[in-house]
């Protein structure tokens, strides 16, 4: 219908947003109703004038005619009395009428003028000759004679006159009191929203961190808007500072590899050529290149976790048989470092998982479990079933998680003042729990310094025949 910058313009004009759309709105809401009591006014004057006329017409033919109405009687009775408020009475037998009008000291009609209207006219505020206007009611008679009866009504056509002029007045007028309305109340509506952003403004400019003060006579839902935007506020002060947290511990962690790659490359090239030191070179450069692309790779599959895009291939698994599979890749170092493992496993115990991304995570819980224990220590791993879920627990006798750091250790990125001295990137710990509730599980931490760490995880059982 439109084309489209014109169809643009009319939306962005007259969406409900806009306070144009609210004063057409109004506009013509008050048209529509002056239209309305116009129309009413009209309808209740036209029927008080037909009401009245039917009512002098029936009180003049039963004082005139007791006996009945006929032309012949008509024409030698009819305007023997008072015609009873009528301007006129008349009797049509084709061709030839008959005419009263009225007299002592009623309105006189000029009978000339009569004969324009037709015998069986009936109507309110017709057209009469001249300027008038006239109520009429006609009657046929059983001889097919008609009887028609007629009195002026240009009073209560100048007041409906003057009524609508009045409404048509009152529009012109309404045009303006509703722009006037609408500013007013458009502005009124987005004060709460100006005095936010004056405020805002004001905190940014003063640079101070507190927030926006909630004032007693605010209404329930201005509060509720302070409210969430000081929430709004602080979950994105606090985003910024692990952000900053985050950098921080990027910066340390890849620093120290890429000083090593920047090292031995410098070393190589200052040398004296030798293939081996250049292999040694590589090599080394290369495992560094693994290390970071291991951190990338964890932080991308943490990040896809969190936003719920992460591909699981789900399939049923026994953790007994998963759990075991990890003890083993880990018991060699486990031996190396004198640390005791000690598995407690339930069987027939299965959930609905992916094989990888679960194995993953056992095994960077079993890592720490082992990076963090003290040499002698010992490791237990118990594997049981709670109502319909399966539990595996990691406990370990190493040196602790302090109070403090008990909610942080989840964080990407981030490691505690003890751990900088262990090799890791600080991301096992958030991959694991970005894992289980990926898999609609839950993992949890028990800690006392210098008493060792408790790690559980709950996922959901499944039948060993389910799919």
């Amino acid at each position: 219908m439109f084309s489209g910058p014109i169809n643009k313009w009319i939306v962005a004009r007259y969406r409900p947003g806009n306070g144009l759309f609210y004063f057409f709105l109004l506009w013509l809401t008050t048209l529509l109703f002056l239209s309305l009591f116009t129309f009413l006014v009209k309808n209740q004057l036209k029927n008080e004038e037909r009401r009245e006329l039917e009512l002098r017409v029936n009180r003049y033919v039963a004082s005139t005619f007791p006996a009945g109405l006929s032309y012949s009687i008509f024409k030698r009775d009819g305007g023997t009395i008072t015609l009873q408020g009528l301007s006129f009475v008349r009797m049509a037998n084709g061709p030839e009428q008959v005419f009263f009008g009225g007299n002592q000291g009623e309105e006189q009609v000029d009978f000339r003028r009569l004969v324009e209207f037709d015998p069986a006219q009936t109507g309110v505020w017709i057209d009469g000759p001249g300027q008038a206007r006239w109520t009429i009611l006609s009657r046929r008679l059983g001889d097919g004679f008609f009887f028609q009866a007629g009195k002026k009504s240009d009073r209560s056509y100048r007041l409906y006159l003057r009524i609508r002029t009045f409404c048509l007045w009152a529009s012109g007028v309404s045009f303006f009191l509703c722009v006037l309305a609408v500013s007013f109340l458009r502005r009124l509506a987005y004060s709460p929203i100006r005095n936010v952003a004056r405020e805002i403004a004001e905190l940014q400019v003063s640079g101070t961190r507190g927030d926006l003060p909630v004032h007693v006579n605010d209404n329930r839902d201005l509060k509720e808007l302070y409210s969430r935007i000081n929430r709004l506020t602080e979950q994105n002060r606090q985003l910024i500072v692990e952000m900053q947290g985050s950098l921080d511990n990027v910066a340390h962690d890849l620093r120290t590899p890429m000083t090593r790659l920047r090292s031995v490359a410098e070393y190589a090239l200052q040398a004296k050529p030798d293939p081996e030191l250049y292999r040694e070179a590589l090599s080394d450069c290369l495992e560094e290149s693994d290390r970071m692309l291991s951190m990338l790779k964890i932080m991308m599959s943490v990040a896809e976790a969190e936003s719920g895009t992460m591909q699981l291939d789900m399939q049923r698994l026994n953790l007994k048989e998963m759990l075991e599979d990890v003890l083993s890749l880990y018991e060699y170092s486990a031996d190396e470092m004198g640390i005791d493992i000690r598995p407690y496993l339930e069987e027939n115990l299965w959930v609905l998982g992916d094989k990888t991304r679960l194995s993953q995570a056992w095994a960077n819980l079993l890592d720490n479990a082992l990076k963090y224990s003290y040499e002698g220590g010992r490791v237990e791993i118990r594997l049981y079933r709670e109502g319909d879920e399966a539990v595996v627990s990691l406990s370990d006798s190493g040196m602790g998680i302090s109070a403090s750091e008990m909610t942080r250790i989840w964080d990407r990125l981030y490691r505690g003042d003890r751990s900088r001295t262990k090799p890791g990137l600080g991301l096992g710990l958030n991959f694991v729990k970005a894992v289980v509730e990926a898999h609609g599980g839950r993992v949890s931490v028990r800690s006392k310094l210098q008493k060792g760490s408790i790690f559980t995880v709950r996922l959901k059982t499944v039948e060993s025949g389910s799919a």
